[in-house]
């Protein structure tokens, strides 16, 4: 869940570890999340989970909604170019991704072996998950994962994006959407 600043630090005081669900999208929900509420807060991730499934893959690769359920290994690979996007978006952080991969029925093993594929070869640990078939079993890899890569990790690569002292117009010049760079112009 969602938790706000005063949550979160008090959370911090209790528990040795935290979650934080930062909202869709490795390029605005944790963008916020990492240069907004982590630099007020003074937090320091250890590692962020990115969620991704064959379906989404599928629609960024080009198929239509109504052909999503056919395999289609192709489309898979070309929709992995924003994947790889958002775990780039983490990296330059300075944080480690894990891509949990939300597996589903009629998801095949060769579209799920794509994903994983793409993601050792971005040095980037992935985790088949079943939890939408096997409920809290389905992720206890990907908890262990998460532990791992969180007990290891250095929190003092974490970097922000831009300065806090910056102007805003060069906060949004900073700030790195989808596969494109913004240019704003009126400021």
């Amino acid at each position: 869940p969602r938790s706000t600043r005063k949550e979160s630090s008090a959370a911090s005081d209790v528990y040795k570890r935290q979650v934080t669900e930062a909202g869709f999208g490795a390029d605005l929900g944790a963008e916020k999340f990492l240069d907004i509420k982590c630099r007020k807060a003074g937090l320091k991730p250890n590692a962020v989970v990115i969620v991704a499934t064959v379906r989404a893959l599928k629609s960024h690769g080009g198929v239509e909604k109504a052909d999503l359920n056919k395999e289609n290994v192709p489309a898979v690979e070309k929709g992995f170019e924003n994947l790889q996007r958002h775990i780039e978006n983490i990296q330059s952080f300075g944080l480690q991704a894990i891509v949990a991969i939300n597996s589903f029925t009629l998801d095949t093993e060769a579209e799920g072996k794509t994903i994983s594929d793409g993601c050792e070869k971005l040095g980037v640990k992935s985790v088949l998950c079943s939890h939408w078939a096997n409920g809290s079993e389905g992720t206890k890899l990907l908890a262990e994962e998460v532990v791992k890569v969180a007990e290891s990790s250095d929190t003092s690569k974490f970097t922000f994006t831009y300065d806090d002292d910056v102007s805003l117009e060069n906060k949004i010049r900073a700030v790195k959407i989808s596969a494109a760079n913004i240019v704003v112009s009126g400021f």
